[in-house]
Parts: structure tokens; sequence; C-alpha cells
């Protein structure tokens, strides 16, 4: 019985032994984690911060656009895309890089309606191409169904004539259609809302990435590159000269649906 009690006895210290030895070596593989994490962090930055020149993948926007649109022969040209992917790396305290591009060359085609009252307003919104125009007669028009709405992917109005919309509310709300100053869709600046909403696409950093579809395949180099310019423009635009903790933005590559990832100088496009 005394041996029984003994060999017990023996076999927790041994256990309380070994358990105390573990819990002392911890801190030391939590500190060892920590710099092996903090060289990694380090070494992805220092790669990002290498001009792409250097890279073996770098190309110039017109010789990464041939290799991409080889990459597509067969598909349709318009159901193709060609993106950007960036590596952004942010600073303590940063904040994710949220914003919206205006392309001069928009991605998807966009059919505008404008309701207005006003002469001046109906012929500039004519003059930017906006697909129907007018004012108590276009109501009518939607009204008795000689319209269709279908393919419009925008509807704008000047304030006075929003008291007439609700003539049409049950054609064009279920749309989405429905122009409203909580939408930002009402205003007497029709140049300017359709500037800012056509051809607008909103971006916003995931974890460590950033990605924007910048054009498609049958998109002239002239086309894709004054894109990327007004991307670059308005990413590095988010973080003005002298920001304390501006995020890192580094390697960026450029991309079809089927091609390579190719790296390109996004900054300097």
């Amino acid at each position: 019985m005394l041996s029984t009690v003994t060999k017990s006895r023996s076999v927790a210290t041994c256990v309380r032994g070994f358990a105390s030895s573990a819990i002392a070596y911890k801190p030391k593989d939590a500190q060892q984690e920590a710099k092996r994490k903090l060289r990694r962090e380090q070494a992805v930055k220092q790669r990002n911060k290498q001009a792409p020149e250097s890279h073996p993948l770098y190309m110039t926007v017109p010789q990464a656009m041939r290799y991409l649109r080889a990459a597509e022969v067969g598909q349709p040209a318009k159901k193709t895309t060609v993106s950007i992917l960036m590596t952004v790396l942010p600073e303590r305290g940063s904040k994710p890089l949220a914003g919206s591009v205006y392309f001069p060359k928009p991605i998807k085609e966009s059919h505008v309606m404008i309701f207005s009252l006003q002469d001046e307003k109906v012929k500039i919104a004519k003059e930017l191409g906006a697909t129907h125009v007018g004012g108590l007669d276009l109501i009518e028009s939607i009204s008795k169904g000689e319209i269709k709405l279908d393919k419009i992917t925008h509807a704008f109005a000047t304030p006075e004539i929003v008291k007439d919309l609700r003539a049409i509310a049950r054609q064009i709300g279920p749309k989405g259609l429905m122009p409203a100053a909580k939408k930002g869709t009402v205003s007497e600046d029709i140049e300017s809302l359709m500037q800012s909403s056509v051809g607008a696409y909103p971006f916003k950093q995931k974890e460590q990435h950033l990605s924007i579809p910048i054009g498609r395949c049958d998109f002239s180099d002239e086309e894709i590159i004054k894109n990327l310019k007004a991307a670059s423009e308005a990413i590095y635009g988010l973080q003005p000269p002298g920001t304390r903790k501006p995020n890192l933005i580094g390697q960026t590559c450029l991309s079809s649906t089927l091609g390579p990832s190719l790296v390109i100088n996004f900054k300097k496009t």
C-alpha cells in the first residue's frame, strides 16, 4: 500500500515538474516567433519598396496589353476585364484606402435619363450624351409605356420637376431610377451629376490588397493608360504629401480574365 502511494506521489511530482518547465520556455518561444514575424514583415516591405522595373515580370503597359489580349483570343472582348491588383502595406494607425475613381473611358456602358423643366439643362444633358432627356413630355411617354427602361443605368433630375415624378413612381421606382435628394441624384448641376456618377468606380482596400478593374481588352492602349492614370491619381491622392503614416503602395500587377499577372509601374503610368 505504501509503495503504491509513494509511486503516485513521485508520478505527480514528475508531472508538476514537466508542466512548470514547459511554462518556463513559453516566453522564449513567443519572443522567437515575434522576431520571425517581424523579419518576414520587413522582408515583404523591402520587396515592395523595390522599383517595379527590377522585377523579372515587369513590362510597360502597351507590352503587357499585347500579352493580355493574346491570352483572351477567342473570348468576346467586351466580356474580358483588365484589372490591377496591388499590395498595400498599412502602417500602424493608418486607415484602409477607400474612395472612387472616375474613369475617362467607362468600363460599363451607361444609359442616363434626365428629367428637367429647364431648357438650358435639357440642352446640356443632350450634349453630354444622355439617352433620354425631357420634362413633362418624358414623364408622359414613360407613363404610356413608350420608353423601355431596361437599359437605363442612371436617372437624375433638377429640383423643380421632382414632384411631377410621382406620376411614374411605379414605373421607375422598382428599377432604382427614382431621383431623390437623399440619394444625391437631384441637383441643379446636371453636368457634375453625370460626370461624377457615370464612369465612377468605388474601391476599398481588403487586408493587404486592393483590386480595381480599369478596362477591357477592346480598349486601346491609350484608353487603358488614361484609366490607369486616373486610378493612380485617385489612390495616391488619398495620401497627400506630409502624411505621417501613409500606407505603402507596393507591387502592382496588370492582368485580364484569363491572362497572366504582369508587373507595371503604377505610380508613373
